[in-house]
């Protein structure tokens, strides 16, 4: 498996947003827990702000697919999201080519 480097840029946060944030984290943490997300962490010195997730997949299909489970895309709290497959140059992340 590769790993993907995932972006968001959140939209301007909202009631809602907030209100969706447990069951976002909640998601985030099923998939680390399955080994399919292998970290993540949010951007803070950003405009907008955003996270920045690395996923473990086969393919930018098949990322893009899981990521579409998030409550946060689902919500329309993402106002911009990439998915590109990152070549580790040097160190590593236990799973990942």
């Amino acid at each position: 498996m590769a790993a993907y480097a995932v972006t968001y840029a959140y939209v301007p946060e909202t009631e809602e947003m907030t209100e969706a944030r447990p069951s976002h984290v909640e998601f985030l943490k099923d998939l680390n827990e399955q080994g399919t997300l292998l970290v993540s962490g949010r951007l803070t010195e950003a405009d907008p702000l955003g996270a920045l997730l690395i996923i473990q997949g086969e393919s930018v299909d098949e990322v893009t697919e899981i990521m579409n489970g998030d409550p946060f895309h689902q919500g329309g709290f993402i106002a911009e999201r990439t998915v590109r497959r990152w070549n580790i140059a040097f160190g590593s992340i236990e799973g990942a080519e």
